[in-house]
């Protein structure tokens, strides 16, 4: 069999020293590298995120929790799931065709995530119940140093990386709401991202608090099981018949559950891939609806009223409660299957008063009621866009205090300013407000994976997103969400302190943003080289040739990549001249 030669010294003629015998005692010397040796990089990953792709790579994931899955694995409450299809809320390379209802519970994803990483090998980069509390740059050594916390044994240590990577999101840090005396509550107190799934509900009288979309899933799943449920609930929602992408479920008459026939043909590959196809392009089309007073939005607007004010017709008064004063999908919109069913039944007591305190056996609203309660339930959400730990970066300057102001601005939702060789996902701006948060991770993860190429390739000692380049997508942010319904004026955690900026969408379709981040703009970078390179900015091009050379391996694999756009290789037609047999010939 044949096999490529290598370089070595004896084939090298001459009194030079051969360019291309690397030494690993001084691998720093650009002139003895070939071109794709490239640079050792470590990575540090706070929560989880997934290595693809990139060569000499030390990577090491910390996360606060005892198991991988973030909110999947927090959140326990009853009726947790998905509020898109099932189908869509996956990756492009992992499908399950499996999924037993059309909106998966949460076990059920936190399954699929855990099977993932199992199957790709990643768990072994993980650190669980490990916490990180402070982030610093080292401008002179190129490297963040990052202060973690081993949750288990109390230790702390400092470990170092060339690129910091946050997977931390914004549905992370949950809040318990500010009610006066809250817990001096001598009951069970819960919230709904810790809750104990060893409580039961039957028999008992039960305070719900919040109406989002914790509180909507969880009402239905307790009602017919407790005594009693006060569900304290002051905002406005829109409830729609279906959730996103939900036409798929009125098709198959509404029922969630997976029908033992699709669950039989999806095995088939290429069934799966053509029905998620299907569902897939119907939430694309979705996004149609956000511009306000379009015919799309009036009609959209049209069915949730309708859809509420039927389910609620016992009892109006809730649907005149309920019913906002602005657009649909100005928040989050939640399925809700069961909740305005829920909210009618005699057990259920719909409380729009203010609460004014918790005493030790229940809540007094501000008419002066008081209601004895045996467990209360916040469904109150979560901190959000928040920088949850000090983390400096450049010229000392806390990505805190950049982030935790009035307006809040990431490059392209994963880069701040003065924070080089960061990246986040699901930085603000950075989920969609119509589709799957698993197709943005993926893209963002991509994105994140080419500008850590470039550092290694390039021998980059530091990227920094460049202010202009910031305050640029910030005007475009504000352009384009100013016609649509996102602009619409509620309270919500897609808002900055509920009330402000616009900070959890993105600005644009799925699509949009997915095509964002497949191509970095590099231009929108500073760098600042590595010393190896001695000045020279193509230093890194090395001794001439590449690994596979040096050592004798295949160095051929483009032509097994190689694109011919026809059948017949032989015959190519050009604009005036065709190619036969190699030889040509004018047309």
């Amino acid at each position: 069999m044949w096999a490529a030669p290598k370089l070595l010294k004896e084939n090298f003629k001459g009194s030079t020293p051969a360019p291309f015998e690397f030494d690993p005692r001084n691998p720093n010397d650009m002139s003895r590298r070939a071109i794709d040796n490239l640079r050792s990089i470590k990575v540090s990953c706070l929560e989880e995120a997934f290595p693809r792709n990139i060569k000499n790579l030390e990577l090491v994931i910390y996360e606060k929790n005892s198991d991988l899955g973030g909110t999947w694995f927090e959140s326990r409450y009853p009726g947790v799931a998905c509020d898109v299809p099932s189908h869509t809320y996956q990756f492009t390379f992992e499908s399950n065709s499996q999924w037993s209802s059309y909106w998966a519970p949460g076990a059920e994803i936190q399954a699929y995530l855990k099977s993932t990483a199992a199957k790709y090998d990643v768990v072994k980069f993980m650190k669980f119940n490990h916490l990180a509390e402070t982030a610093v740059w080292d401008d002179h050594a190129g490297k963040w140093n990052v202060a973690i916390k081993n949750l288990k044994t109390g230790d702390e240590f400092t470990d170092t990386a060339d690129i910091l990577c946050s997977a931390v999101g914004a549905l992370n840090k949950w809040i318990w709401p500010d009610i006066k005396g809250l817990h001096s509550f001598e009951g069970k107190l819960m919230h709904s991202a810790n809750y104990d799934p060893n409580f039961d509900v039957t028999g008992k009288r039960i305070a719900l608090i919040g109406g989002g979309s914790s509180g909507i899933q969880i009402l239905p799943n307790i009602q017919s099981k407790a005594a009693r449920v006060d569900h304290y609930m002051k905002g406005k929602t829109w409830i729609p018949p279906m959730g996103l992408g939900g036409q798929g479920l009125m098709d198959r008459g509404g029922d969630p559950k997976t029908p033992a026939e699709d669950l039989a043909r999806f095995k088939d590959p290429k069934t799966y891939l053509e029905y998620r196809h299907q569902i897939e392009s119907v939430l694309h089309i979705a996004s149609d609806a956000i511009y306000k007073g379009t015919e799309n939005a009036k009609m959209f607007q049209k069915m949730c009223e309708d859809n509420m004010r039927a389910k609620l017709a016992k009892k109006p008064e809730i649907f005149e409660s309920l019913l906002p004063d602005f657009a649909p999908a100005c928040r989050r919109l939640t399925p809700g299957p069961g909740y305005l069913e829920a909210l009618v039944e005699d057990n259920v007591e719909f409380v729009s008063t203010n609460i004014k305190e918790v005493y030790e056996h229940g809540i007094v609203t501000e008419d002066g009621r008081r209601r004895e309660v045996d467990a209360i339930i916040c469904a109150t959400g979560f901190a959000g866009y928040k920088q949850h730990f000090p983390l400096i970066g450049k010229d000392g300057v806390n990505l805190q205090d950049l982030w935790n102001e009035d307006i809040t601005e990431a490059y392209l939702a994963m880069a701040a300013q003065k924070m080089p060789n960061y990246f986040t996902f699901l930085g603000p701006n950075g989920g969609p407000g119509i589709g799957s948060t698993a197709l943005f991770l993926e893209y963002q993860g991509w994105y994140m994976v080419k500008c850590i190429q470039k550092i290694q390739r390039e021998w980059i000692k530091s990227m920094v997103v460049k202010k202009s380049a910031v305050k640029a997508f910030g005007k475009y942010i504000d352009r384009f969400f100013e016609p649509t319904v996102f602009n619409s004026t509620c309270r919500s955690w897609w808002r900055h302190h509920g009330i402000g900026r616009l900070l959890a969408v993105w600005p644009g379709s799925a699509l949009h943003g997915m095509y964002a981040w497949e191509n970095p703009r590099w231009e929108d970078y500073d760098y600042e080289l590595k010393d190896e390179l001695e000045g020279n900015i193509l230093s890194w091009l090395g001794n001439g040739y590449i690994t596979s050379q040096i050592e004798g391996l295949k160095t051929t694999g483009y032509l097994d990549e190689a694109y011919m756009p026809v059948e017949n290789p032989l015959e190519i037609k050009a604009t005036n001249t065709v190619v036969k047999n190699y030889q040509l010939e004018e047309s």
